[in-house]
């Protein structure tokens, strides 16, 4: 199957043209709607075609100051006409809706507009009362326009559609739309476009409701699912420097998504050492983006479950040899973070002295955040049992330690689950950890004797030589760099595809253009995002042979699976899994 024979090939590509095109991102509008448009809509009463002018409406009131929406009010009372007749029809947009009349009930020019359309009172009392219970919650002024029975109904209204919850989602939506415009804006991201949907309003209402691959799967679990699956991607310093913007872009808006929402966060909890392991790491190359990473923490850390993963998690030492900023950044976030950052760190967290940017990290975090529940932990069904498992997992420094999933004891031996501690030989090669270079150095065994290992090694231009116990974490086995390899088949087949991709160079291709090549494989664009996002680091704009070659030989194996396979039809995490440990 990994071989060049398996592929069924690629239909001829399109003119060169098309294939180099690069496809246009999605971007947040920075423009008030069309309101020509909307006044189409609203004469013609065809609110079921108002999908692009709801979202571009919605974006700009999500962003937007009550001064600049006050600058808008001529249009209040044909919009509010087009909010009523769109929830209507579009019930999907439920809680769209509603995030959009709580903030123009916040301007007192836009419910005035309200209170002077007293014949919208009929049109709102033909929607269902619970829609209309929902609504009213939200401002006063609409409570007038009920039914009584809509009245009753506000007295057993969900919580999540209770005003204070309604704006804290309106709140998560606005980062996630921040967050998405920025990546949006990269240009690695504009070849992976190549593989969205192509409708722009379809996304947007498959999105206001649970997964349409799995609808046993929220878009909130969902967006946590994939920031993790992200950080599970990097497995290596290169990929960290390529992809661990992306990935913590992705990591923030699972969290900003599920803040708060215990039920979904203890569901990818088994990931936490290597999420807070790539937290520290990434930290420690781009200091300069604390911020954004002490966004993620707060989350994590607010999570009984995550805090309590991070208690096994040996990341005291790689912690305090972070800045003083990043540490006093990261200590304003939790409690735990407080006790293990550095003396200095834990006075200036104390006293505030940070920027005031990172100072405010922590309220804005928590002002999204869904307070607990009365009663929801006694009405939340226990997790399932975590697997008696042990797990391997590395500091940002490289040592390599162990934890077990359902005890949460974490150890630097190697268990015997996982085969034991190493037994070293005279001779094998081994690298060791130098206290005073902060490096790995490669080097051999020269001696073993009663337990201990002495080993002579490299390490920044010199040499040097250890005594360790036989199984001290400053020492290692060396392995060998895992590397690719093609058949010869493969290799002369997708060579020649590589060189056939229009622009670029000998050594690299527009990803743009590679996206357009794949395309021409038969494979659904879901799968072909599934098989981009395991095969290319997403910051880099241009693809080399071998992230080419990866992508070609997922291709076979997607087709070989056949466009039935369950794995094919979900396009999602466990086809990504299979994938990445299996197919490479």
């Amino acid at each position: 199957l990994a071989s060049a024979q398996a592929f069924r090939g690629f239909a001829p590509p399109p003119n060169q043209a098309s294939v180099a095109r690069r496809p246009t991102p999605r971007a947040m509008p920075d423009e008030w709607p069309n309101w020509t448009q909307i006044e189409r809509v609203v004469k013609s009463g065809a609110f079921l075609s108002g999908n692009d002018e709801f979202v571009a409406f919605k974006k700009k009131v999500t962003k937007s100051s009550p001064e600049d929406i006050d600058a808008q009010a001529q249009h209040a009372s044909m919009m509010w006409e087009f909010l009523i007749g769109f929830a209507a029809v579009k019930r999907l947009y439920r809680n769209h809706i509603l995030q959009v009349v709580n903030k123009l009930m916040q301007v007192p020019s836009w419910v005035e507009a309200w209170q002077g359309r007293p014949e919208l009172r009929a049109k709102v009392q033909e929607l269902p009362e619970d829609l209309q219970a929902a609504l009213g919650a939200q401002h006063e002024a609409i409570i007038g326009s009920l039914t009584p029975g809509a009245v009753q109904a506000m007295q057993n209204l969900s919580i999540d559609e209770r005003p204070d919850e309604v704006r804290r989602d309106m709140e998560r939506d606005r980062m996630v739309d921040e967050i998405r415009a920025e990546c949006a804006a990269c240009p690695g991201s504009l070849a992976a476009a190549a593989f969205e949907n192509d409708s722009a309003g379809a996304s947007t209402e498959a999105e206001a409701s649970a997964s349409p691959r799995d609808p046993k799967i929220t878009k909130d679990q969902k967006a946590l699912m994939d920031g993790v699956d992200a950080v599970l991607n990097i497995d290596d310093v290169a990929r960290l420097d390529d992809e661990g913007g992306a990935a913590l872009n992705l990591l923030r808006i699972g969290c900003i998504m599920c803040a708060g929402k215990e039920e979904l966060m203890s569901m990818e909890v088994n990931h936490a050492h290597l999420v807070f392991g790539f937290l520290v790491s990434y930290v420690r190359r781009r200091p300069n983006e604390i911020e954004r990473a002490a966004e993620v923490m707060n989350q994590l850390m607010a999570s009984p479950s995550w805090s309590a993963m991070f208690d096994c998690a040996p990341l005291r030492e790689s912690i305090q040899e972070l800045p003083v900023e990043a540490q006093v950044a990261l200590a304003m976030q939790h409690e735990k973070l407080l006790a293990i950052v550095t003396n200095e760190a834990q006075v200036r967290a104390k006293g505030g002295d940070v920027s005031d940017r990172l100072k405010s990290v922590a309220v804005k975090m928590q002002s999204i955040r869904v307070p607990p529940r009365s009663g929801a932990a006694a009405r939340m069904p226990p997790p399932p049992p975590a697997p008696d498992v042990w797990k391997e997992a590395k500091t940002p420094e490289g040592h390599a330690y162990y934890y077990n999933l359902r005890t949460k004891e974490s150890v630097w031996e190697r268990p015997a689950a996982l085969g034991g501690p190493h037994v070293y030989k005279v001779g094998d090669e081994v690298e060791v950890w130098s206290n005073s270079k902060r490096i790995w150095g490669r080097g051999k065994v020269e001696a073993v004797s009663g337990g201990s290992v002495t080993a002579a090694f490299d390490v920044g231009g010199g040499s040097a030589k250890k005594e360790l116990p036989a199984t001290h974490r400053d020492i290692r086995p060396f392995r060998v760099p895992a590397t690719k390899s093609w058949s010869s088949q493969e290799s002369e087949s997708y060579q020649r595809w590589f060189r056939a991709i229009a622009g670029g160079s000998h050594d690299a291709k527009p990803g743009s253009a590679v996206a357009q090549f794949l395309l021409t494989s038969g494979i659904r664009k879901p799968v072909l995002k599934q098989i981009w996002h395991v095969s290319v680091p997403s910051a880099q704009p241009d693809i080399g042979f071998e992230d080419f070659a990866k992508c070609c030989r997922l291709v076979a194996h997607c087709q070989a699976l056949g466009p039935s396979d369950p794995l094919i039809l979900q396009a999602d995490r466990p086809l990504r899994v299979k994938m990445r440990e299996q197919f490479l």
